[in-house]
């Protein structure tokens, strides 16, 4: 529980407070959906390869999801307002650093500073808001701090297409520094301090470390092994194997520790929490993955210029943006078995068709497939986020929220890697032909359509509301 500087709350304060928080939060949401668009760009500029460049995408969503424990953790420990200017200044250092970079380990190291600032000004968003409205109109407040996930989409490519062409990469990091002083500004005025009442329990570091260990091991692995085609060298081995000792190591650690460590075990042996936990992992392949993938292939493949990928992917976001609002209605009436199964086989149909796309393709076919793959976003992480909490004991909610969140930004890493893997072994270190990249590109739409079905499975488990009475 925190201690606020306000008095009783009223609705005008609290959405006051949410608008503040959202324009904290907005910046790294609008600077992942930019970055995307000027990933060919930058691998031009600097003389990359595609499995090298994922890295830029991936350090940042993996360091973002493993700053939600930490941020969880320090919400407890110290003001929320210091925390959110903390992290904004470290987000905009990130930036700085992003943008004077010349070089990919530059650009990385920027990132992977981006992504932990922003993984706790996303986490404080949705925590301080919640604690400012003492439970009362929260559901006004969520339609409030909801508003980046529903814009990003929608504005991020467009405007960093735009930036691209008028100005140069580098202002895809630069635009933010104005940004953050903004909601810096904002902050520092308008925040309360959000002050703990009482002190939380120490963090687990011992499990953060494995954590990190696992799927940093993982992730190397892959992206080494995409590189020749080669599974038995060092290379992949040694980070493989490091990335599964610690992912046994944790398991043995929480199994014998539960009342320290960071995801407790028992929060598996709920169905719907498990079921929602590995579809929010898979979701990243259809949200990250593929993001990372469209403008890749718009540009590559389609020719289009920055800008024209920009203006293309909105057509994705507006897709969202109109199931945005019924996926939760049909949520709350039929469950959310029926509502994710039909929108996981729905997303793996649409994206099929990029499989059959060519440079030929006309235009208008492409922004139907698009409109349509955002249809069926918001029908897969609406539902399942809620789903997650469905019977979950409720002294599990704060280590339920960590991982769901953890889930969903390091499955994203994830699949970065593996989709730039696929498409990396496919055109290999030389340069490719027409026909093989078109191929290398189909052959990632082909794994995230796979991928996206095996969603299926876990969605068999979540709650199913038809044909039973509510009380």
């Amino acid at each position: 529980m925190y201690e606020t500087t306000t008095k009783e709350s009223s609705e005008p304060t609290v959405a006051k407070i949410g608008l503040v928080l959202v324009l904290g939060a907005i910046v790294p949401m609008l600077d992942t959906t930019m970055t995307n668009v000027g990933i060919n760009t930058i691998m031009k500029d600097l003389s990359s390869t595609v499995n090298t460049m994922q890295w830029v995408a991936t350090a940042y969503v993996l360091a973002l999801g493993l700053a939600v424990p930490l941020a969880g953790w320090l919400l407890d420990q110290v003001s929320g307002k210091l925390l959110q200017e903390i992290a904004l200044l470290i987000f905009m250092i990130g930036s700085i650093i992003s943008g004077v970079a010349n070089s990919i380990p530059a650009l990385i190291i920027g990132r992977i500073i981006q992504g932990a600032g922003a993984g706790v000004v996303i986490t404080g968003m949705s925590a301080l808001a919640i604690q400012a409205a003492h439970g009362r109109s929260l559901g006004k407040l969520m339609s409030v701090i909801g508003l980046p996930i529903v814009f990003a989409p929608i504005l991020g490519p467009t405007v960093g297409g735009t930036l691209i062409k008028y100005l140069n990469w580098h202002w895809l990091f630069f635009i933010n520094i104005p940004l953050v002083i903004i909601a810096l500004t904002a902050t520092l005025i308008e925040l309360p301090k959000f002050i703990p009442a009482v002190k939380g329990k120490a963090f687990d570091f011992s499990g953060f470390l494995l954590i990190v260990g696992t799927f940093a091991g993982i992730i190397i692995a892959i992206t080494n092994y995409s590189s020749d085609n080669v599974f038995g060298k060092l290379a992949v081995l040694l980070p493989g194997l490091l990335g599964i000792d610690c992912l046994l190591a944790y398991i043995i650690y929480a199994f014998k520790r539960p009342e320290k460590a960071l995801i407790p075990l028992k929060l598996f042996s709920n169905a719907n929490f498990s079921a929602s936990t590995a579809l929010l992992f898979l979701s990243g392949l259809m949200v990250n993955g593929v993001m990372f993938v469209l403008p890749l292939y718009l540009q590559n493949i389609r020719h289009l210029s920055v800008i024209w990928v920009g203006i293309y992917l909105i057509a994705q976001g507006a897709g969202m943006l109109v199931t945005r609002t019924w996926a939760g209605t049909l949520t709350d009436k039929y469950g959310a078995k029926w509502v994710v199964l039909i929108s996981m086989v729905a997303a793996a149909v649409t994206t099929a068709p990029f499989i059959f796309v060519t440079a030929a393709t006309t235009q208008w076919v492409i922004l139907l497939i698009l409109f349509l793959m955002g249809l069926t976003r918001s029908g897969i992480t609406i539902p399942v986020m809620s789903d997650a909490y469905t019977g979950l004991d409720p002294k599990w909610i704060p280590q339920a929220t960590v991982t769901t969140r953890m889930a969903q930004n390091i499955g994203g890493s994830v699949a970065t890697a593996v989709l730039a893997g696929v498409i990396q072994s496919i055109v290999g270190s030389n340069v490719a032909t027409t026909a093989t990249t078109n191929n290398a590109y189909q052959t990632a739409f082909i794994w995230t359509s796979l991928g996206t079905l095996l969603g299926v499975i876990p969605a068999l488990f979540l709650t199913n509301r038809i044909g039973k009475k509510v009380n």
